[in-house]
């Protein structure tokens, strides 16, 4: 008995590390190893505030065209407004 406990326990251990270690891996090809290196180094500040500043950086990531087509709209002069 006890030894079936201690495998499945393992087991979730192992699929745990796994699915955080893809994770990462995963964060890494969004945001580039370097930016992941800062994000890391954020941990000593505020660590749980990660999984936000990744959520984040997601979002822009997804949303780069839309964000760039508005930051060019922004900074596009305005050509024939009366002033």
């Amino acid at each position: 008995m006890i030894d079936r406990v201690r495998t499945a326990l393992a087991a979730m251990v192992w699929r745990m590390q796994a699915l955080t270690m893809f994770g990462y891996m995963g964060v890494v090809s969004l945001i580039g190893v370097e930016a992941l290196i800062v994000v890391l180094g954020f941990t000593t500040v505020l660590p749980i505030a990660i999984p936000f500043v990744l959520i984040a950086l997601a979002v822009g990531y997804f949303f780069r065209e839309r964000l760039r087509g508005l930051w060019r709209s922004v900074r596009r002069p305005r050509t024939g407004e009366a002033e």
